[in-house]
């Protein structure tokens, strides 16, 4: 009977080890050997050479809002849970960095479809456009990069979700040709992929039906008694998720004066969100050197945290099925409850990242300028004059603020045009 436990017992240890240890892969080649004068090799396509198919005359807007950092919230307060954070490894000024990064990085993307109209960051999804990305960052150490991205289309109904994971080889940035490169970037390819492959599953009724809707919702922000009968507005469900649902009841007639008048407004709010590219392309490019660092000096930090943790899992196991084993044997040996002990010891000593750049000398000045730059999910910037129909005003604040000033203003120039008429 002790012979049939001890079997079951190791057969159990073996499996368990299996499991935790995972297995290792070789590389194959798949492709025709090819040599000899005038034989091109067979690659595969880099994200660049990618091409991209779209057939249609209807071009849909897209704003990808910053995104989510994913911090944890506490459940009673509603605010950041920084005990979780800090036991999460989560820096929070790099993550709100990579927040606006990511967006940007999604945004450059899906421009190189050219398959959709304006692509646009935005400091969140109060703006006007066709097509929401809405992400969030569900993990990034320089290793793993994991996020979540949900398309929602301008009538409030979230098309679809889904979760994007990409892991870094530890020796990219070996290679010299990947110094100035982004490891990460073929997540936000395959999300360029994931939105575009969205968009052709629309038919071309769908898409015009979205660009009505977007004209619409927009007039009924600016003259919303003049354009209430256009719309309907119910709360919907859909996989769990709650959203409010526009519906287009009729469009308006093409020479209608007050829609002319929201179409010239509409061009002055995308003037301001054109502008406001230019200011997340210099954020883009201010924190590219200390990001890049970062991830370069954090890289390797990240494979040997995930290994030490998988060690102390594997060894958490055996120490489990060995103190289970001599349990079942009746062996009360103090070899197997110091090992027990020095198991449940390694379980409590985490590696954390954040202790590895910390310590690390070559990434204080970088440390430095991500700190500044991911002090807020929002652009800080510089006070700007903007004119419209001879009349001027100065927006202050962030990117969010200066955002909201100038639709108030337009809507204050169109209530005085339309209370003179």
């Amino acid at each position: 009977m002790k012979y049939l436990v001890q079997i079951h017992l190791m057969s159990a240890l073996l499996i368990s080890l299996l499991l935790v240890s995972g297995c290792k892969s070789t590389t194959t080649r798949t492709g025709p050997i090819a040599v000899g004068p005038g034989v091109t090799q067979s690659q595969s396509p880099s994200p660049e050479a990618k091409r991209y198919t779209y057939n249609s005359d209807i071009y849909l807007d897209v704003a990808i809002p910053v995104f989510n950092p994913g911090f944890p919230i506490d459940d009673d307060t509603g605010h950041v849970d920084y005990q979780e954070l800090d036991e999460l490894d989560i820096w929070p000024q790099l993550r709100r960095a990579e927040a606006k990064r990511f967006a940007v990085e999604t945004k450059q993307a899906l421009a190189k479809t050219k398959a959709f109209g304006s692509v646009s960051v935005v400091p969140n999804a109060n703006t006007s456009a066709d097509l929401y990305v809405l992400g969030t960052v569900l993990h990034s150490d320089s290793e793993f990069i994991r996020l979540e991205v949900t398309v929602v289309d301008s009538s409030g109904e979230p098309i679809d979700t889904e979760d994007f994971e990409h892991q870094v080889s530890e020796s990219f940035f070996r290679d010299a040709v990947n110094q100035d490169k982004d490891p990460y970037e073929p997540v936000f390819v395959e999300v360029a992929d994931y939105v575009y492959e969205l968009l052709t599953d629309m038919s071309e009724q769908q898409k015009q039906q979205l660009k009505n809707t977007t004209l619409v919702r927009y007039a009924h922000y600016y003259a919303p008694d003049a354009f209430d009968g256009y719309l309907s507005q119910q709360l919907e469900s859909k996989r769990g998720t709650q959203f409010y649902k526009y519906e287009l009841n009729a469009m308006p007639a093409e020479n209608d004066p007050m829609l002319q008048r929201i179409e010239v407004l509409r061009n002055q709010d995308m003037l301001f969100v054109d502008r406001l590219q230019d200011q997340f392309a210099v954020f883009q490019q201010t924190t590219n050197g200390p990001y890049r660092k970062w991830q370069r000096e954090t890289l390797p930090e990240a494979v040997r945290a995930r290994e030490a943790r998988s060690e102390r899992n594997t060894k958490a196991v055996i120490g489990a099925l060995g103190f289970i084993a001599a349990l079942a044997l009746g062996n009360n040996s103090t070899s197997t409850s110091t090992a027990v002990a020095k198991t449940a010891g390694a379980l409590g000593s985490a590696w954390l990242l954040k202790d590895a750049y910390q310590a690390n000398e070559n990434l204080r000045v970088a440390s430095a300028v991500i700190d500044e730059m991911g002090q807020g999910l929002d652009l800080t910037l510089s006070p700007q004059v903007m004119e419209f129909n001879e009349q001027e005003v100065e927006l202050t604040g962030t990117a969010a603020e200066q955002y909201e000033q100038w639709k108030a203003h337009l809507r204050k120039m169109y209530q005085l045009e339309s209370s003179a008429n």
